[in-house]
């Protein structure tokens, strides 16, 4: 898995930014990024009426009145304006052909906020997440700006291997304690008879750290599984309720899992976990 060098946050000129920015600093502050693109995308179309009224009132361009907008929340959270900073307004209303770009610029890991309090639908984020190549850091306002427990959220999909090496590496860095953590899920709630319940645990345990063991050997990953019994909760918040709970400052998952349809561009477990109710900020590993 490639280093995190190359990193591009999507901005969205609100007050969500800043703290966006001051959140993702603290991770620039260690792992000191090669490059950093910050994002803008404009919706409106070339053609649109209101977009051809903005711009008939503007002073400028408003590409570079954007520009500058971005420009002086850099320097209000970095200072001085690094080299290493760039700045990408995407005009024009057509996300995919930004993704297009995004993709050929090869970035380590993707950025985007959520707003403490949801303005919108969350459709934006959610079409990135699932359109782009790249890994995506998804930071819901007010996450804490610290990184001292990582939850590893395995399922033993062939994402797992990719999940554990990437909370290695920021592990090592950042100096936080990784917990690898997987869900038993029984389905008991489907069979609600089921007369041997305990006992059908205690084997999905026993093959989940059988599994899990062969893992710690081929990552070189310390740390024990935690296994978490199913209680009829989907997935995705038996795993964010165990994070909150522990206090864990970011969860890391594959982008599909075992329980996802072949067909989706991003499994459920993961895309859930993007919720507006979730408060823990997810990394979702994408298969390159």
């Amino acid at each position: 898995m490639k280093p995190l060098k190359n990193i591009g946050i999507f901005l969205d000129l609100s007050e969500t930014d800043e703290f966006l920015l001051h959140y993702f600093k603290k991770l620039d502050d260690v792992f000191e990024f090669d490059s950093l693109t910050l994002i803008h995308f404009v919706a409106l179309e070339s053609d649109s009426a209101d977009l051809a009224a903005l711009t008939q009132q503007l002073p400028k361009p408003l590409e570079e009145v954007l520009e500058d907008e971005v420009m002086e929340l850099v320097e209000k959270v970095f200072g001085k304006k690094k080299s290493s900073i760039h700045i990408k307004i995407a005009l024009g209303g057509k996300l995919d052909a930004l993704i297009k770009w995004v993709d050929s610029q090869s970035f380590n890991m993707l950025v985007l906020g959520k707003k403490a309090k949801e303005e919108g639908t969350g459709v934006f984020s959610s079409k990135v997440i699932r359109l782009t190549d790249s890994d995506c850091l998804f930071v819901p306002e007010g996450a804490k700006t610290e990184f001292k427990s990582i939850v590893l959220a395995l399922d033993f999909s062939d994402y797992s291997e990719k999940v554990i090496v990437r909370g290695l590496n920021l592990s090592k860095n950042l100096s936080s304690k990784l917990m690898p953590v997987h869900v038993l899920k029984a389905g008991f709630q489907y069979f609600p008879y089921f007369i041997n319940q305990e006992k059908y645990q205690k084997t999905l345990r026993a093959k989940a750290e059988s599994t899990f063991k062969k893992i710690q050997k081929k990552t070189g990953l310390a740390e024990e599984l935690i296994c978490v019994e199913d209680s009829g909760n989907h997935i995705s918040r038996s795993i964010h309720e165990y994070a909150a709970e522990h206090q864990a400052n970011l969860i890391i998952i594959g982008n599909k899992g075992n329980a996802d349809a072949d067909d989706l561009l991003i499994g459920s477990v993961a895309e859930r976990l993007t919720y507006a109710e979730r408060k823990v900020p997810i990394l979702i590993v994408k298969p390159n």
